[in-house]
């Protein structure tokens, strides 16, 4: 069960962790619920990590002065650390995740900020321009995510307060480098503001 401090309670799922590009494909994505909500966590390898926190694209590295900070996880055998966390309230976790997975990088979703804000920061920091799907698209490949099913339904205002505060209380007990809205840590605060520069600029 969910808990959170407004006192409401959210019967969700067990947790899974999944290699993006298995998302890729539709029979799999087709598994997750397309009629609920739930929020999701993506993880790195000490290898993305660096491509991302690296970047050529910034004025200096920061991946080994953040990743003491992540939260990480072992899973066969490979150590993964905490990258982005989102949330789905207004639609489904699999249409959220989708999104992030396999949109297509568009003159119109680019130019309007309609690109996932995951993506938008990938492209960002890997390609300096956020049209590059393809070199987007084998950065993801290289992540991992983990999905949380919340058993209540999609838009209502229970679900988004309860989802909501989740992502709140994720983003303040954990480092999330890729995430910019809400992000208070002060460890990622110098990187925070050279993405929201390179993201600017890479449009």
């Amino acid at each position: 069960m969910i808990t959170t401090n407004l006192n409401k309670v959210i019967p969700d799922t067990e947790a899974i962790i999944v290699l993006a590009k298995v998302l890729r494909q539709k029979d799999r994505l087709e598994l997750i619920p397309n009629d609920k909500p739930g929020w999701y966590r993506w993880w790195a390898s000490s290898e993305a990590l660096k491509l991302l926190l690296d970047s050529k694209f910034l004025s200096r590295t920061y991946c080994d002065e953040i990743l003491p900070f992540l939260t990480k996880r072992t899973d066969k055998q490979t150590t993964l650390y905490s990258l982005y966390v989102g949330t789905a309230s207004k639609g489904s976790i699999r249409q959220r995740l989708n999104w992030h997975i396999n949109q297509e990088h568009t003159t119109s979703t680019v130019l309007h900020g309609t690109l996932s804000t995951l993506r938008q920061s990938i492209s960002s920091l890997v390609a300096g321009n956020q049209y590059d799907e393809v070199a987007t698209n084998k950065l993801i490949d290289m992540l991992a995510i983990e999905y949380i099913v919340v058993d209540s339904p999609i838009r209502s205002e229970n679900t988004k307060a309860v989802i909501e505060q989740i992502e709140l209380d994720e983003l303040t007990n954990r480092v999330y480098p890729l995430n910019i809205m809400k992000n208070r840590q002060p460890c990622i605060q110098s990187f925070r503001r050279e993405l929201s520069k390179i993201r600017s600029n890479s449009k």
